[in-house]
């Protein structure tokens, strides 16, 4: 198990919640292999770039495999078809870069400028084709990382190529400023719920994470659409975003109040783009603001900004408190995964009468006594708790099971077989600012929800609310099943996104193809696998 692995159930939330935002390495999620001549090459490559590389020497490559695309067309690129002998390979790019090198000590991915592109037909067409534009190379690029395509890369002396996206955006843009990136707990952050259901309204959105995720488990998600970019902080430039939109101006939904996002607001704002600061969680609690929360800071954004929204009742009376009206625009359901289809029963699920909760187990706000009091309470039920697990309590009864993290798009088939949907949250100031997503999900599933009284989910039907969790899932055990319909047409995020747009003009009806997301996990090599040669 890697120390790190290890030490994190350890480590303090809030001491994690400073940590992240000051972390500057990221988790590598493609898999490169790096055609050399030369021996010393493939050692400094080894040395200096992650696990998710190889090195392979170019002797031992094969023939070249006929119905290749070679992007621009003609292009001189015979060696990285050489790279395409192996089946394994999606793609390779004949690339300008500076040589592999330690940064910090650390191992780092290479910037590179693509030349040339070399493809197989079936991988263009599924990572959508050819971005527009006289260098789509770049966006090209992106889009099979961002796929999760397996990658051949043969190094190039540099002559001018450019490293920057110019592909130009012909939809309107969508900037979000989000934390964790769209694939962090399964694909269900609010963030990545707003640009799958922007997408699916014909936006053209770009999702910009501030720190990599911490999950011990990567499912390998990923979400494939050519109107959605995904960008690492330190990877986003705004110039280069404006420059390529070919609307005037555009839209910037900020969620979390970060140093960071300070100046690429201001540029957006600038540039005439409208500035929404969407307030999801009360950063001022030391476990999820740590070190790096300044409330003068979110004053100016909520001061400055165009539209104010707040997921919860008790963050529209945070933007009051500082003279700003902000629209109240809850957590909601993807309408594309719970869409009421029957779904086969999952292997790992429990037979019998189940309890169930999906989301984070970490975090004071967790009740570990309340999730043992339920199931102490009635032993002949299974509690199901999926998420990724930390710092579980020993003590739990034996009718507690944990089922992992799961991607958000297989949740139906657990979520509908529950009796009862908890949320074991501790009353406080902080839980009582949250909108539970996990409660309008299992309202969709036709799942009776049983929780303490937070006042985002007063007046919710199905919502059985009781400062003793074992006497609301009685409630809830006792009710009859609420009707997943309702719940999808007053629940949705299209319905949400209009609220939140209203004051925008409004928002494009859904008309277009959603996001494919396919789980696609990076290979991480040992010592011994990262070298291939005669």
């Amino acid at each position: 198990m890697p120390l790190k692995r290890f030490l994190r159930p350890l480590i303090p939330d809030r001491v994690m919640a400073r940590y992240r935002l000051h972390q500057h390495s990221k988790a590598v999620r493609v898999n490169v292999d790096v055609a050399v001549a030369a021996a010393r090459d493939g050692r400094r490559w080894l040395k200096a770039t992650p696990d998710t590389y190889r090195v392979i020497d170019v002797a031992v490559l094969g023939d070249v495999p006929d119905d290749l695309v070679t992007i621009p067309e003609g292009a001189a690129a015979l060696p990285a078809t050489r790279l395409l002998s192996r089946a394994d390979i999606a793609a390779a790019v004949m690339g300008e870069l500076t040589p592999p090198r330690l940064v910090d000590r650390r191992r780092v991915e290479p910037t590179v400028a693509p030349a040339a592109i070399v493809i197989k037909p079936g991988v263009l067409e599924d990572v959508g084709g050819v971005p527009q534009g006289t260098n789509p190379l770049p966006g090209l690029l992106a889009r099979l990382r961002d796929a999760g395509c397996r990658i051949g890369l043969v190094p190039i002396p540099p002559a001018g190529a450019e490293a920057r996206r110019s592909d130009p955006i012909a939809a309107d843009p969508v900037v979000i400023l989000a934390a964790v990136p769209m694939h962090d707990v399964g694909g269900g952050s609010r963030g990545a719920q707003l640009a799958l259901e922007l997408i699916r309204r014909g936006y053209h959105v770009t999702h910009v994470h501030l720190y990599p995720s911490y999950e011990q488990v990567d499912l390998g998600l990923r979400f494939i659409h050519p109107r959605l970019e995904q960008a690492r902080f330190d990877g986003f430039d705004t110039t280069t975003l404006v420059e390529r939109a070919t609307a005037a101006g555009g839209v910037v939904i900020l969620e979390v109040p970060a140093p960071e996002y300070a100046d690429p607001v201001s540029r957006l704002g600038e540039a005439g783009w409208d500035v929404v600061y969407d307030i999801i969680d009360d950063w001022s609690d030391p476990a999820l603001g740590g070190d790096w929360y300044d409330p003068s800071l979110e004053r100016h954004f909520i001061g400055t900004a165009d539209v104010v929204a707040a997921s919860a009742p008790d963050l529209v009376g945070r933007a009051a408190a500082h003279g700003r009206d902000a629209v109240l625009v809850p957590n909601a359901v993807n309408t594309t995964v719970f869409d009421g289809a029957e779904t086969p029963r999952p292997a790992d699920l429990p037979e019998g009468r189940l309890i169930g909760y999906h989301g984070s187990l970490y975090g004071d706000w967790f009740d570990w006594d309340a999730v043992a009091a339920v199931a102490r309470q009635d032993p002949h039920a299974t509690v199901v708790l999926i998420g990724e697990a930390r710092r579980v309590p020993e003590s739990l009864p034996d009718n507690v099971v944990f089922l992992g993290l799961k991607a958000q798009q297989d949740l139906p088939g657990y979520l509908s077989r529950f009796d009862v949907g908890i949320v074991p949250f501790a009353l406080s100031p902080t839980t009582h600012a949250v909108s539970p997503l996990k409660v309008y999900e299992y309202l969709a599933c036709g799942v009776p929800v049983a929780a303490p009284p937070l006042r985002a989910l007063e007046g919710l039907d199905g919502v059985h609310a009781d400062p003793d969790l074992t006497k609301a899932v009685a409630a809830a055990l006792g009710a009859s099943r609420p009707d997943p319909a309702m719940a999808l047409r007053h629940h949705s995020w299209g319905n949400r996104l209009h609220d939140l747009f209203s004051s925008l003009g409004g928002v494009a009806e859904a008309s277009a193809t959603p996001v494919r997301i396919e789980l696609r996990p990076a290979l991480h090599y040992g010592r011994g696998e990262r070298r291939i040669s005669g």
